[in-house]
């Protein structure tokens, strides 16, 4: 992850966290396959990233994404996601291309919205596409780029036995905005590899793989690393909780060096297919 204009990691996109994890991420109970199989539900997880080891000091992020899904025919469902991001950032945060000419700065970035077309009953294979929009909606030039950007985004997740393996990749351009703002042109990918654990634990590693196509040097920004969690219930319905730490081992150099995460995710079924 980095922060800049033209050398920021843009995509905190937590697509592949909500999509290719959140509904595996409750557990292998037979609550979680009907949250999985569900035609519709709404999940709510929060997001906290501490990052350490930028050359324009640290920062601490949090994520609210509710995620939502309801049915448009009998074979096919919407899914959609809102991020809504506040930090305590030095010039930009890891979400959008901030200003960097700007001190410590907190607030709110921009908005991501994300809507996917995908199968009502998909078994073991799911896969999807659909778009993504950054609406300008920083309260403060540092926390967020300025721009309109919109593009094409793709889901695709497996799961067989213990393991959920997916990833989302979406490519987002510029189209409107400040014209003083550097335009977006990045690809985000987001693995997510999940290994159930006995008593309802469970291994992830969802790292954010990053090009900054417009950068002028080290364009790609590769984190390995991974961490723990756990499924349990409140009432009825599915939470997950997890802990993960990264290190950047392909990076430019103002990205931070490591990147701790904590989540939690409460899912809520409304209806099943």
């Amino acid at each position: 992850m980095m922060r800049g204009t033209k050398n920021l990691l843009v995509g905190k996109f937590i697509l592949v966290l909500l999509l290719a994890q959140v509904q595996p991420a409750v557990g292998q109970t037979d609550s979680a396959k009907q949250l999985s199989d569900a035609r519709g539900f709404f999940a709510l997880p929060l997001e906290l990233d501490l990052d350490s080891g930028a050359a324009n000091g640290n920062a601490n992020i949090l994520r609210i994404m509710p995620l939502y899904t309801f049915p448009v025919t009998e074979q096919w469902k919407l899914v959609n996601l809102s991020i809504i991001s506040m930090a305590d950032a030095p010039g930009g945060i890891p979400a959008f291309p901030g200003d960097t000419s700007f001190g410590q700065e907190a607030g709110v970035s921009d908005l991501l919205h994300a809507s996917f077309v995908t199968p009502t009953r998909s078994g073991n294979f799911i896969w999807g596409v659909g778009a993504i929009l950054a609406i300008p909606t920083a309260t403060d030039d540092s926390l967020g780029s300025g721009k309109w950007a919109a593009g094409p985004a793709f889901r695709v997740t497996y799961r067989e036995g213990p393991w959920n393996l997916g990833f989302v990749a979406g490519q987002r351009w510029s189209f409107a905005g400040s014209d003083n703002r550097a335009d977006v042109n990045q690809l985000l990918i987001r693995g997510a590899v999940r290994r159930q654990l006995p008593n309802d634990w469970f291994f992830v590693y969802a790292p954010l793989i990053i090009a900054n196509w417009d950068s002028p040097g080290e364009k790609w920004v590769v984190p390995v690393g991974g961490g723990i969690g756990r499924s349990f219930k409140i009432s009825k319905y599915p939470w997950a909780w997890s802990i993960q730490g990264y290190y950047n081992a392909i990076k430019p150099d103002p990205a931070p060096d490591w990147v701790v995460r904590f989540s939690i995710i409460a899912a809520i079924p409304f209806g099943e297919g």
